[in-house]
């Protein structure tokens, strides 16, 4: 990571400029897919269906709004962010942190989601990209392969090398996963499809996995690392639908 002295960040000034930078980004995600949608697909008679809607989410989004916006932040803090974020190839310790994060994050949040919608009394809310996945499930492929190289990377960029990387430099490790995963989670709302309480069930459960890539990214210090759990979690999600959708279910 960035070698500087540990920053005394004002903790009021860094907690609304991390949440800044989650709204911020999604509020550009929305204008840059109103301009794409302004001038790419109504001149050329793009058809709007509901992938095009996703896909046109994930790039906008993940894909420019989320490394955009973070770039930006770091270019008018004068900070180098390529310094801040550690990438590298995971080392074989690395990939064991990996293969045993995927498991586990799939035992933690079925066990999460079962207590948490008992103690709500409210099933989770539907996602709108895993009800698009699931009519199209030709679309699934294509979606897994976006995964890895739009959603996992830019959401991890934005709420694990930054906002965690920020909050880590004033409030310690520990606070700094928990910190990001209050931006993290409540951001998927806008992606949510049910009641309030539902609603309120998914982002309680989305905890779960952010706490975990958080904490691999911190057991780790590779961005890469929570990038390949995010998106192995993902990806596994979007190919047990698929397998529901073209087999029936059997």
């Amino acid at each position: 990571m960035e070698s500087v002295p540990a920053r005394r960040h004002n903790p009021l000034r860094l907690v609304t400029a991390c949440f800044g930078l989650a709204l911020g980004g999604v509020i550009l995600g929305s204008i840059i897919a109103f301009w794409v949608f302004l001038f790419v697909i109504l001149p050329f008679g793009i058809e709007l269906t509901d992938t095009t809607i996703l896909v046109l989410s994930l790039v906008s989004l993940q894909g420019i709004a989320f490394p955009g916006i973070a770039i930006v932040y770091f270019r008018v803090k004068g900070r180098s962010l390529r310094q801040f974020v550690p990438v590298s190839l995971p080392g074989l310790r690395e990939i064991g942190i990996i293969l045993t994060a995927w498991v586990g994050v799939f035992l933690l949040v079925g066990v999460g989601a079962t207590i948490v919608s008992t103690l709500a009394g409210s099933a989770p809310a539907q996602n709108s990209a895993g009800q698009t996945a699931a009519e199209n499930p030709e679309f699934i492929p294509v979606l897994i392969v976006l995964v890895f190289l739009l959603n996992a990377p830019g959401e991890e960029l934005l709420f694990r090398g930054v906002i965690q990387g920020l909050f880590r430099e004033r409030f310690g490790p520990v606070a700094a996963i928990l910190l990001a995963t209050a931006t993290f989670a409540p951001i998927h709302i806008f992606a949510l499809v049910g009641s309030p309480r539902a609603a309120l069930v998914t982002i309680t459960v989305l905890s779960i996995p952010s706490i975990v890539f958080g904490t691999v990214y911190e057991l780790t210090d590779n961005l890469l690392v929570p990038t390949l759990v995010h998106g192995l979690f993902n990806a596994t999600l979007f190919g047990g639908l698929y397998l529901a959708s073209t087999t029936g279910g059997a």
